[in-house]
């Protein structure tokens, strides 16, 4: 019977690591514990960092974004001015055409008259599709918002406050009122069967107004 070989626990020689790298490692060291806490750390330190950055970059995002819708609410703003000024400048243009066409009504059939309406007809087709559109004054309730009253009168049919008569149309544009309407409004009935306001019925008792002596 073979007996077995004995072997000599040889150490390894000075600066040369052996095959288990656990026996070359300081005992008092625990195995990734100082290491793996630092690297936490650092990340974890990274991680904020990265969230404040990105914090910061979607406050700067969203501030650029107020500031684009800002300017471009100003640009469309400026813009409407501008044809509002615009269509303002040529109202009186289109009042003088309406002033002529009513004036010449006993013309009817005219050459020249119905070369001013199509010219009338034409101006507002365009003056619309811009945005303008005639107040209705006519008959309605007279409303500050949309009209201007510059007259008032009695009237037996038309109860207070209706318009009575537009001396100068309004218009809209866009939805904001271009120009008042002016008109004449409707005033409070007056009752026939009163005379005018304090000639009260005189006193007719004999002897009144007569001073005793």
């Amino acid at each position: 019977m073979t007996r077995k070989k004995d072997y000599k626990d040889e150490r390894p020689e000075s600066g040369v690591m052996s095959e288990d790298p656990e026996r070359d490692r300081d005992p008092g060291s625990t195995p990734g514990s100082a290491p793996n806490a630092q690297d936490a750390a650092e990340l974890k330190a990274d991680l904020e960092r990265a969230r404040a950055k990105e914090d910061e970059l979607m406050r700067a995002v969203a501030e650029l974004t107020n500031v684009n819708r800002r300017r471009k609410q100003d640009m469309e703003t400026l813009v409407q001015f501008g044809q509002e000024a615009l269509v303002r400048n040529i109202l009186p243009i289109l009042d003088d055409i309406d002033r002529a066409l009513a004036a010449s009504k006993d013309r009817e059939g005219d050459a020249f008259r119905s070369g001013v309406v199509m010219i009338r007809e034409r101006l507002w087709r365009t003056l619309e599709k811009e945005g303008l559109e005639a107040i209705e004054a006519l008959g309605a309730k007279f409303d500050p918002e949309l009209h201007e009253a510059v007259a008032q009168q009695p009237s037996e049919k038309a109860p207070p406050g209706t318009v009575l008569e537009v001396i100068v149309p309004g218009y809209r544009f866009k939805g904001r009122v271009l120009r008042h309407a002016q008109v004449v409004v409707a005033g409070p009935r007056q009752d026939s069967s009163r005379g005018p306001r304090g000639s009260g019925q005189g006193n007719t008792a004999p002897g009144a107004g007569e001073r005793d002596f």
